[in-house]
């Protein structure tokens, strides 16, 4: 199981805003480390590489190493209903093959979106693996 409580979660916007016009489709990857993507344009031109390490989450429980492949467009559209004060929790059940986004704002006003996993296969040359940088 994955559960990722980001308090700022106006941050998890604005890299998500920042990755989309680059990238359609990402590998999220969820490990003892964090929450990382690595992902290269189209063209291969450009590579994006994120870790958000588990320190900076208020409540971070990955149970095992966890692969969810999301089109960075409808999430971020999912996203642009949150607002920047707002909690984003992500939740992920074991061989589920959709993740939950919750968004809690300081009223207690609470949503829920769920969104359908892809099967992204990704060839990417061991060098730009995160755990090399770590």
């Amino acid at each position: 199981m994955v559960e990722l409580r980001l308090v700022q979660g106006s941050l998890l916007k604005k890299v998500l805003e920042a990755m989309k016009d680059l990238v359609n489709d990402a590998n999220f990857e969820c490990s003892a480390i964090g929450l990382s993507v690595q992902a290269m344009d189209s063209s291969h031109v450009s590579l994006v590489s994120m870790l958000l390490r588990s320190e900076g989450f208020e409540r971070y429980q990955c149970d095992r190493n966890v692969s969810m492949g999301i089109n960075l467009g409808n999430m971020s559209k999912m996203l642009k209903c949150a607002d920047n004060d707002d909690i984003i929790t992500i939740k992920a059940e074991d061989c589920s093959d959709s993740v939950t986004f919750m968004f809690e704002s300081p009223t207690q006003k609470i949503s829920d979106f769920e969104m359908k996993l892809m099967d992204i296969n990704w060839l990417v040359d061991s060098k730009f693996w995160v755990d090399d940088y770590v």
